[in-house]
């Protein structure tokens, strides 16, 4: 699995605008075309940028997408700093999936994937 650092950014873009068209619908709000491609090529950039979120996947983000948009536990708009929140409590989520298998030794931990333990 690719980390999004290892993607290709207009790929990426693309995958982006596909979660974020999603999440519109999800939401109930109505986003013009170009504000949904503004939000993705914004959100893309930052997802390889930021390094706190370049060792994800976006699988990890869809996910952090489909339970934002669940159990969000204020009003969620679409916008860049909503994804954050998404984002970062997700992160959370995972990097403590890591730290119960790993230094807990519990199995068959929620969110766990060996294969990108070097997200913390």
């Amino acid at each position: 699995m690719k980390t999004l650092q290892e993607e290709n950014i207009k790929e990426l873009t693309e995958k982006v605008l596909d979660l974020v068209a999603k999440t519109s619908v999800e939401l109930g709000h109505r986003a013009d075309a170009k504000t949904m491609a503004s939000l993705s090529k914004i959100l893309a950039e930052d997802l390889q940028k930021e390094n706190r979120f370049r060792r994800m996947s976006i699988n990890q983000i869809q996910d952090a997408f489909h339970i934002g948009v669940r159990f969000c536990e204020f009003d969620p708009f679409l916008n860049i700093k909503t994804f954050y929140r998404w984002i970062i409590a997700h992160k959370k989520r995972i990097s403590d999936a890591i730290y119960r298998t790993e230094t807990l030794n519990q199995k068959n931990v929620e969110f766990y994937q060996p294969q990108l333990k070097q997200i913390k």
